[in-house]
């Protein structure tokens, strides 16, 4: 639950800053460019695919982030939260999805900074949603 809650952040953040013409896509459809060819990009269905690998990622990651607190304890929640964030920006968007975004969603310099911000806000949210469901407050 906690990678999910997580999760919605980002996606908020992503199209707050969407709406807003900071970036052209959304996280969805750079998830999407690991399935689906570009033409398909922006179907209806691409949204359902890419909703999926995105929720399913996230889950992943706040249980690992709840493990990563637990083995290293809860002091500097928040620096962790934010520097657990970074570590997926760049291990997820700089290596894995990387290799496919750039044929087919180039971005510009704000796009890689909105999702630069966003996982900052993914790294809070961990942590927040963390402090908030743990019994040992």
């Amino acid at each position: 639950m906690i990678g999910i809650l997580a999760d919605a952040l980002k996606l908020t953040t992503n199209y707050i800053l969407f709406i807003f013409g900071f970036t052209k896509v959304v996280f969805w459809q750079v998830v999407a460019t690991r399935f689906i060819q570009k033409e398909y990009l922006y179907h209806k269905l691409a949204y359902l695919v890419d909703a999926i690998a995105d929720i399913t990622v996230t889950s992943l990651l706040g249980v690992v982030f709840v493990y990563f607190i637990y083995l290293f304890g809860s002091k500097n929640l928040w620096t962790k939260g934010v520097g657990f964030g970074l570590v997926v920006w760049v291990s997820l968007f700089g290596t894995l999805l990387g290799q496919t975004v750039e044929d087919k969603l180039p971005q510009e310099p704000t796009g890689a900074v909105v999702t630069i911000i966003a996982h900052i806000v993914f790294g809070l949210a961990l942590a927040f949603f963390t402090k908030v469901l743990d019994k040992n407050n």
